[in-house]
């Protein structure tokens, strides 16, 4: 019992001396980069305090560093089903001062992320993807999110976001081709400018003043007016358009139902989307010039890093002339469309079927492998959108979980 009642103060203190550490070494560099050395508990649990290591880099608020990631690719631009953006805030404030990239977030990853001091992990597919209904120890996945919290580390995924984003990483997949203008599969749109509806209507030039007073009072709109053309009330009347979001709709229109005997015509149209040059999921070029099936293997596994990938040849083995990629996972995507080849993570068996005797050959190298070696380029991406002022580190621990044996 007393062995027990010892043990147990010195944990105690053991806790308190370490959290003393942290805060004490916090205090002395602010803007240093730390590593994080490991002792164990008696509890098996491993604790890490912080050690300065260099004082090159300066901190950035979270804020600021979430502000310059969305700059560089909007998560306007993932897929609904996606989860991007910010996952796991840590309490402000919170600065910035060390950055481990990785493709998955995983037992190892995170572990290398605390013993190398990062303070953020920018993992490309998301860590929480399907809501969590709680926070356990026992599910690996859980218990990578509390540990996160518990050590202070901001978790961000951009995902899709990365996929459509021009210069992203399906134009670093197919630039292992000398290809000629390359062009997104499924190209992204967007309203243009902040506004989803446009409102418009004629109304008595009397009563414009009131109005303009009244919808002045909501936020967010944008209003703007024109003389009628071709009618036999010109000087009376006027055209009035209110451009606004969705939510704002119920609210223009409570306005002009006050003054419906001076307002006519009235209608409320959608803005239509219109494509973004560029921007869009899955890329697809014409070569310069055709090249053998064999000759384009051995472009994707040097660009790739890899030793071997997965060849399904269609009938004939012709040559290839143009050709359609897709990182991570591109059955759905690639399905019916024109190329020679498709190169991609991942297809089912009847997709890859489907694709050789339509007369397209599919070259298929793991999920995760048509997505890894873009943190290279993404590191240098960050580098300077976030000038140069944060430590970025690539994480060594971050593997494709299928080889072949």
């Amino acid at each position: 019992m007393l062995r027990s009642c010892f043990r147990i103060s010195y944990c105690l203190r053991l806790n308190s001396r370490i959290e003393t550490i942290c805060v004490h070494q916090r205090t002395l560099y602010p803007d240093s980069v730390t590593s994080f050395d490991s002792e164990d508990d008696f509890s098996g649990r491993r604790l890490y305090h912080s050690v300065p290591v260099s004082a090159n880099y300066k901190a950035m608020n979270l804020q600021e560093v979430t502000k310059r990631l969305h700059s560089l690719a909007s998560t306007s631009l993932a897929e609904k089903w996606d989860n991007v953006g910010l996952l796991v805030e840590p309490t402000p404030p919170h600065l910035v001062n060390n950055i481990l990239l990785t493709n998955d977030l995983t037992p190892p990853v995170l572990d290398e992320a605390l013993q190398k001091g990062a303070n953020m992990i920018i993992s490309y597919h998301p860590p929480i993807f399907a809501p969590l209904k709680r926070l356990r120890a026992k599910n690996w996945k859980e218990s990578l999110i509390v540990k996160c919290i518990e050590n202070r580390v901001a978790v961000y995924s951009p995902h899709t976001s990365y996929d459509c984003v021009q210069g992203g990483i399906n134009d670093w997949l197919i630039d292992c081709f000398d290809i000629q203008e390359k062009k997104p599969i499924a190209s992204h749109s967007e309203i243009v400018g902040p506004y989803t509806h446009q409102i418009c209507a004629i109304v008595s030039l009397e009563a414009i003043s009131d109005i303009r007073t009244n919808l002045a009072a909501l936020a967010d709109i944008s209003m703007s007016t024109s003389p009628l053309m071709n009618d036999t009330e010109v000087g009376t009347k006027i055209d009035v358009c209110i451009y606004c979001s969705n939510g704002n709709i119920q609210n223009i229109i409570s306005v002009l139902h006050t003054f419906k005997k001076s307002v006519t015509h009235l209608t409320c149209l959608e803005l239509s989307k219109l494509p973004k040059p560029g921007y869009g999921m899955g890329r697809r070029a014409t070569l310069n010039r055709p090249i053998t099936l064999e000759e384009a293997v051995e472009k994707v596994k040097c660009h790739l890093g890899l030793d071997k990938v997965r060849l399904a040849a269609a009938p004939g083995s012709p040559s290839v002339s143009s050709v359609a990629v897709c990182a991570g996972s591109g059955g759905s995507l690639l399905k019916d469309v024109s190329a020679s080849l498709f190169v991609t993570g991942e297809m089912s068996h009847h997709e890859i079927l489907h694709a050789m005797y339509s007369g397209t050959s599919v070259i298929v190298c793991d999920h995760s492998n048509t997505e890894r070696g873009y943190l290279s380029l993404l590191k240098e991406k960050l580098q300077s959108v976030l000038d140069n002022n944060i430590k970025i580190i690539i994480s060594t621990k971050d593997l494709e979980p299928l080889v072949i044996v």
